[in-house]
């Protein structure tokens, strides 16, 4: 009987290392618009020791210096990265339009956005999977992301930033 178990180990244990080294993904792996979803982008992130913060179906924020959103289009063609940060009460119209226009001209890797409310201010960039991405070169193009959003902050003379 033991021997009967031990055998069937044997021819079953390869089938299912097999399919769970498929299922996911390493960071050398390439990560394109076929293999791509919201859980695995988690899973990748959660990998490199990111603390994620919230999560749905469409979109999972996580923590680095800022809290990170992550979108993944319909499509799977691309991965958003945005941040959100609200302004102060007291900014007057023409200090946040002046703060967009800088980041706009001087921080060529985020794109920025002043709500209808007036409240805040958004800052996306756009990854483009859809003809494969190294794993770890997402990670890395977080980290610049990051700095870009330093470099924001360095750029707000006024303190018009939370």
């Amino acid at each position: 009987m033991k021997r009967l178990f031990i055998l069937a180990s044997l021819i079953v244990m390869p089938f299912f290392c097999v399919l769970y080294a498929q299922t996911t993904i390493g960071p050398n792996d390439i990560l394109s618009k076929d293999n791509a979803s919201i859980s695995g982008l988690k899973g990748i992130f959660e990998n490199a020791f990111y603390e994620i913060k919230e999560s749905s179906d469409t979109y999972f924020s996580f923590k680095d210096t800022y809290t990170i959103y992550l979108d993944l289009d319909k499509d799977n063609r691309y991965i958003t990265l945005s941040v959100n940060w609200p302004l102060v009460d007291n900014a007057t119209t023409q200090d946040k339009f002046s703060l967009l226009n800088r980041i706009g001209k001087e921080v060529l890797l985020v794109t920025p956005y002043y709500t209808d409310a007036g409240t805040s201010l958004i800052n996306k960039t756009t990854i483009w999977i859809e003809g494969g991405m190294n794993v770890k070169n997402l990670i890395l193009t977080e980290k610049l992301f990051v700095k870009a959003l330093n470099l924001i902050v360095d750029k707000d003379d006024q303190k018009i930033l939370k």
